[in-house]
């Protein structure tokens, strides 16, 4: 049996922004990036969110890839828990790869909706986003920061 794939919705936005423009390095990066925006913008698509060979919106990343970057595995994990209530989700490759599809999707249409007028580089639009919707401190906040906050200690095996 071979790596685990994440299947996820790709457009042209993925070139345009990662071959194009070069404002993430991969397309998995960009993959993260929008399951993260789909989460804080609550818009998640149950239906079709991994892409279809007929229309050319078929993509595909390992998970291997993905879960080379620490925080990306921690991501999917919390995303994951968060949207099924589930602890057996932080552990749940499947379960991971779903969610993390199903948000990216989400994300999608609402980067392709935020920079659909931006004719050249949208990196200043994608950068006018974050800030927009970046709290005030930069740390382990925001989203993700209210993500590791619901997990209680007991639940992640930190009873004291």
């Amino acid at each position: 049996m071979g790596q685990p794939i994440i299947r996820y919705c790709k457009t042209e936005l993925y070139d345009r922004l990662v071959d194009e423009h070069e404002i993430f390095e991969n397309y998995y990066d960009l993959l993260v990036f929008l399951a993260v925006v789909g989460y804080h913008e609550n818009k998640i698509k149950r239906n079709n969110f991994k892409g279809s060979s007929s229309d050319g919106t078929k993509g595909e990343a390992g998970l291997r890839n993905v879960h080379s970057k620490e925080l990306y595995r921690t991501v999917m994990a919390c995303l994951a828990f968060h949207h099924t209530s589930d602890p057996e989700a932080l552990v749940d490759a499947d379960t991971q790869m779903e969610t993390l599809a199903k948000y990216s999707a989400g994300g999608l249409e609402v980067i392709e909706q935020e920079i659909s007028d931006v004719a050249g580089d949208p990196t200043d639009a994608i950068l006018n986003y974050i800030e927009r919707n970046q709290g005030e401190d930069s740390g382990i906040s925001g989203e993700l920061g209210k993500i590791v906050e619901s997990f209680d200690d007991q639940m992640m095996g930190f009873e004291e």
